[in-house]
């Protein structure tokens, strides 16, 4: 059976708008009475049957709590300056839901060939590889920042930090140094990498220098490969 995403479902009640209702009513074509999978990307699975359909959105009535996920024990934070190609950014961000990243925050650095992002879009794609995977848990998606402004932010937050990159050929795998089932935040880079300017303003602000494989590799694959390592190591 699909699962269906609602957003602030509770105890009685769910709300299938926008695209969860069009695919629900338009493309699968269900109707009143007819139940379905819902989660609400807070670790929640219900069963739910439909109880009404106003064109635009649809009711849904929580009938049972079929499974309850305890939030992730590890936080898994990766921010990443977004590709220039949408697609490949969205790819990443499909992929880093299917392996179970909890939080990425897109950082604009000198070198980042993009400036903006479309966040309702992006939102999107995450909610639909959490259903595509049948995970419980919706990645958050923080408003994008420059990244002088997330190591500030970055500084009062509780995890083991590292930052991605390939200014040397000396660097501790990621595996080496990571302390498993502890909180983590990674930084990755854009294509022409980090300026060393940046490097050393992150390693001055608590962040450890990192290497994932002997190759350069693109953006969105160092942020899929980071992320899984952490996964590994923590299976």
């Amino acid at each position: 059976m699909e699962l269906y995403y609602s957003n602030g479902a509770g105890e009685k009640v769910g709300i299938l708008t926008s695209e969860e209702y069009h695919h629900c009513m338009k493309v699968m074509r269900h109707r009143i009475g007819d139940e379905l999978l819902i989660t609400d990307g807070c670790g929640k699975l219900f069963n739910a049957r439909i109880i009404s359909d106003d064109k635009i959105e649809s009711s849904v009535e929580i009938l049972r709590v079929a499974k309850e996920e305890i939030e992730p024990i590890t936080n898994i934070h990766i921010a990443i300056a977004p590709t220039k190609n949408n697609d490949r950014f969205e790819w990443f961000l499909e992929k880093a839901t299917e392996i179970g990243v909890t939080e990425i925050t897109p950082i604009f650095c000198a070198r980042s060939e993009r400036d903006k992002i479309k966040y309702e879009r992006l939102n999107k794609i995450l909610i639909s590889a959490m259903k595509q995977s049948m995970r419980l848990w919706l990645p958050r998606l923080n408003d994008a920042i420059k990244f002088e402004n997330f190591l500030k932010m970055g500084s009062v937050l509780s995890a083991e930090k590292f930052i991605c990159h390939c200014r040397s050929e000396k660097l501790p795998a990621l595996k080496e140094i990571y302390r498993s089932e502890k909180n983590v935040l990674i930084l990755i880079g854009p294509e022409g990498d980090f300026t060393l300017e940046e490097i050393n303003l992150a390693e001055r602000n608590g962040y450890a220098s990192v290497s994932l494989i002997n190759s350069r590799l693109r953006t969105e694959t160092a942020g899929l490969i980071a992320a899984h390592t952490i996964q590994m190591m923590n299976s």
